[in-house]
């Protein structure tokens, strides 16, 4: 029979309807000037790329007037053909000339841009990860992985695509409409007064759908983000996803947050349809092509409407043919800058949608360590020069932030001597990982407190007090990286880390001698999750891991609960040298963890019920007599030791 195995007090937190849209109360649409805030750095060759973007611009505006003498001298009677030529030829000349010199410049622009959007986006997503990683860990039990790798991902592409490409070019666009208008003034002025009115009345009207579509394209960005964290925990858990043969289930959950449109009559998404991106996106294009059906659709409209009353203007002796040629250069550029800048501009309304949630996340403070109250100096924070040991939790009452309403602990208090080995035992959801968690200060307590040392540790700083913590848990998590790298990553950057004291640690956690069979040795990259190893060999390698930080206190949070007899008595070998000089906090799950504890914690209810030694607890404690019964009724079917499944 098979049965999932995440067994800590943290899935009494999980909340399966809990839907991560809490932050969007923050959420407001950045302006213009935010997203330049983030090129701040690249001012310097914005300006560059702004001077050559209007080097180019003028180049090409130049060129109309330039053609229009070459029509005329093409049909000035007045001049022989030799002479007719030489005056085409040396217009034509000089418009080549300025043609060339305006595409380089071009050339230079674009280069400029992308490599400012480049730049730009590195350094944001740099930034975004590094918020991401300060967040508290109440974030992450409110917020998916998939939802901020999105964020990572196809937000900040969103803004790098405006940045380098959409706002140079819908400016360009802007410039090159503008001086054509200046231009058509010059040629024709009633002939420009109809053109250009007829213009803004189009852009006027074409002004709503584009808000429009900017809302869409966000509402289009969160479905997006929703659908990508399912696919990305599916992703990252394809053994149970098989082994449970739910492809197909995964598969309809994901369509579910995609939006199948075959669901839908006549393509239509249903008006109280959830929101995922086939129903968003449906919308989207609608007025997408709407948007561009009113800017082009009018512009080249009314642009022979301009050319017909062009003619008229000419055959009445108003405008000579070349004039009107230019002019009909003019009103196209005109009619195509307006229509550009309108789908770029459409694009970086699209880009503001989207990364409205990247600045979100870029200004959230984080509640750990906790902020100064605004007019405040940040509170100094303490380092202390040597540890003890000692902790301490005085009447602490403590709910998750994502269920305030359910506390876990209730007036907890316990005292844990420095140098000896507590262990916490009782029933699912009783309490015993949330103690871990406080002692890390995953999260602060409502009430009471948490002492190390007779410091509470909300005066400690919080990397300083983690850095004085070992912590192994149920299911190692280890990286793509090779052992080594494993090994040291809770070791500072900045200290060196000798093959000795690696090695040592090693021994003593009963894992240098598999680990130097390998051809690689510590050099052997375990591949993602460490997949290519073992669960007891992971586990060792997480304890040797903990050990090389020399720290204080050590955290087994059901160390020996998912190994086979084996690998739990190498294991156990490995624990019973690393409690040795440190104070030790085991979640028991194991009989064989636990009987050597100083101290046995049993909880129940949010509490503590008994507390004593193994021998104290056998004579006085009838919720542990229970425990102890419990397991000798799974030791007659199974030759492995249970206490209790959390």
């Amino acid at each position: 029979m098979k049965a999932k195995s995440k067994n800590n007090d943290a899935a009494d937190i999980e909340n399966p309807d809990l839907d991560s849209k809490k932050e969007e109360k923050g959420e407001k649409a950045p302006s213009l000037a935010r997203l330049f805030q983030t090129v701040k750095k690249e001012q310097p060759m914005l300006f560059v790329g702004l001077l050559l973007l209007f080097a180019a611009e003028a180049t090409s505006q130049v060129i109309p007037l330039i053609v229009a003498k070459a029509y005329d001298a093409l049909i000035n009677q007045e001049l022989s053909s030799s002479e007719r030529m030489k005056d085409i030829n040396y217009y034509m000349l000089i418009s080549v000339i300025i043609f060339i010199a305006g595409i380089f410049a071009g050339f230079l622009r674009g280069s400029i841009f992308a490599v400012v959007g480049e730049r730009m986006v590195a350094r944001l997503r740099i930034q975004l990860y590094s918020s991401i990683l300060s967040q508290d860990i109440a974030f992450f039990d409110e917020h998916k992985s998939g939802e901020l790798i999105s964020r990572l991902g196809s937000d900040t592409t969103l803004l790098q695509n405006a940045i380098s490409m959409s706002i140079p070019e819908a400016v360009n666009n802007i410039v090159k409409a503008l001086v054509s208008i200046v231009l058509v003034f010059v040629i024709s002025p009633p002939l420009a007064g109809v053109s250009v009115g007829t213009l803004f009345g189009i852009a006027i009207l074409a002004l709503p759908l584009g808000k429009t579509l900017g809302k869409l394209s966000k509402l289009y960005q969160d479905a997006l983000g929703e659908a990508q964290t399912y696919s990305t925990e599916a992703l990252g858990a394809m053994r149970t996803v098989q082994s449970f043969s739910a492809e197909s289930k995964e598969e309809k959950r994901f369509a579910h947050h995609i939006g199948d449109p075959d669901l839908f009559k006549y393509w239509h998404p249903k008006k109280d349809s959830t929101q995922t991106t086939y129903s968003v996106g449906y919308w989207k294009g609608i007025v997408t092509s709407g948007f561009f059906s009113i800017i082009f659709g009018g512009v080249f409209g009314f642009l022979y409407v301009c050319l017909w009353y062009g003619f008229h203007l000419v055959n009445s002796g108003k405008l000579t043919l070349g004039e009107l040629t230019a002019f009909q250069a003019y009103v196209f550029n005109i009619g195509l800058g307006l229509g550009s800048a309108s789908s770029h501009i459409a694009k970086v309304f699209e880009a503001i949608g989207g990364v409205s949630r990247v600045f979100y996340l870029l200004d959230k403070i984080p509640r750990i360590p906790t902020p100064p109250k605004e007019g405040e100096e940040p509170k100094k924070l303490l380092k202390p020069k040597t540890v003890t040991g000692d902790i301490s939790f005085e009447n602490v009452t403590f709910s998750y932030p994502s269920r305030p309403e359910l506390n876990v602990l209730n007036g907890y208090t316990l005292k844990i001597p420095s140098d000896s080995t507590t262990a916490l035992v009782g029933s699912s959801g009783s309490g015993k990982s949330t103690v871990v968690a406080l002692i890390q200060r995953f999260y602060d307590v409502k009430s009471g407190s948490v002492k190390l040392d007779d410091n509470d540790i909300r005066d400690l700083d919080v990397h300083w007090l983690r850095n004085q913590i070992g912590y192994v848990q149920q299911e190692p998590q280890l990286f793509g990286l090779s052992i080594r790298d494993n090994l040291t990553y809770g070791v500072p950057s900045n200290e060196v880390v000798s093959q000795e004291r690696i090695e040592q640690a090693c021994r003593d956690a009963n894992c240098h001698d598999f680990i130097s069979s390998w051809p690689d040795g510590y050099n052997t990259l375990v591949g993602e999750r460490g997949v290519k190893l073992s669960g007891g060999q992971k586990q060792r390698i997480s304890i040797a891991r903990a050990l090389i930080t020399n720290c204080r206190i050590l955290l087994l949070d059901e160390a020996t609960s998912a190994l086979d007899s084996e690998s739990e008595h190498l294991v156990q070998e490995a624990i019973d040298k690393a409690v040795v000089g440190r104070t030790v906090i085991i979640v028991a799950h194991r009989l064989s963890t636990i009987v050597n504890a100083n101290q046995i914690v049993v909880m129940a209810d949010h509490k503590i019920v008994d507390i004593g030694t193994h021998d104290e607890m056998l004579e006085k404690s009838k919720k542990y007599q229970d425990l102890i019964k419990r397991q000798s009724v799974l030791a007659s079917s199974s030759s492995r030791l249970s206490l209790s499944s959390e």
